[in-house]
């Protein structure tokens, strides 16, 4: 005795015979065309223009912290960026090498460009010899990084006061610092192309030069010659800011205490 299959019609065709009801069709046109089921309905989310300030997200800035503001509050820079991004500091060793230390410790590889390594050298041993995020060259040796989103890159020219033009520029996720110890004749041309530029104490000469080329304010121009150690005044085409860097007792420890001179 044999007996004929069993059909099931299809989603969106009706056995022969009968009517598909209109819900049955439209769902069986959504499976066909990969939209797939219709989902529960709600009401639709809104708000009223007028309440659109009343939202705020609970998110802090990312990126290095340099210190404290004036009000006591932390002061981030955020060094690790999807564009090129330039930093130039007019200060002193301690300051560029504590920014080196905490951007390795966000997870940023750090290469180092400069003419004293032995500088250098105290912070590459205490961080596993240049396995663990920090690498010193030498001047015009630094090679292609390869930052990504995963794992950018901060390089530091420690090159003196006339640092030569670098092979390995500002791009994605690879940002770089230049440190000059003092105001150079090469500074007002970095200092043009910087996205962001600190200052610590300077001479008056100094500070009069640094006001014409960057526009800043009487009061601040003034405020330079007597900044104390650890004090950085941070600046980009809009803001300024001084920053206190306070070390922690393990920078204390490696790089002793904050100091303008080197």
């Amino acid at each position: 005795m044999t007996t004929s299959p069993t059909t099931t019609p299809a989603p969106g065709t009706a056995a022969r015979g009968t009517q598909e009801p209109s819900g049955l069709r439209r769902m069986g046109e959504r499976l066909r065309n990969g939209l797939g089921l219709i989902g529960p309905r709600h009401g639709r989310h809104g708000l009223p223009v007028q309440q659109l300030d009343a939202l705020a997200l609970p998110i802090g800035d990312d990126g290095v912290v340099a210190g404290v503001d004036a009000e006591g509050q932390p002061a981030v820079l955020g060094i690790n960026r999807p564009t090129p991004y330039d930093v130039v500091l007019i200060g002193g060793l301690w300051t560029a090498q504590v920014l080196a230390l905490r951007s390795a410790a966000t997870g940023a590889r750090v290469a180092v460009e400069t003419g004293r390594p032995q500088a250098w050298m105290q912070m590459v041993h205490a961080m596993g010899g240049g396995q663990n995020g920090l690498s010193v060259y030498d001047v015009g040796r630094v090679p292609p990084q390869g930052a990504s989103a995963g794992t950018p890159v901060l390089v530091v020219r420690d090159c003196g006061m006339r640092p030569p033009r670098g092979r390995v520029v500002s791009g994605p996720w690879q940002s770089v610092l230049t440190l000059l110890p003092y105001l150079s004749p090469v500074a007002p041309r970095l200092l043009r192309q910087a996205r962001l530029a600190g200052i610590q104490r300077v001479s008056p000469d100094e500070a009069a030069e640094l006001g014409r080329t960057m526009g800043l304010s009487r009061t601040e121009v003034e405020s330079l010659p007597g900044l104390p150690d650890g004090v950085t005044l941070w600046c980009t085409d809009r803001d300024r800011q001084y920053v206190l860097t306070q070390p922690t007792d393990a920078e204390i420890g490696l790089l002793g205490t904050p100091r303008r001179m080197d």
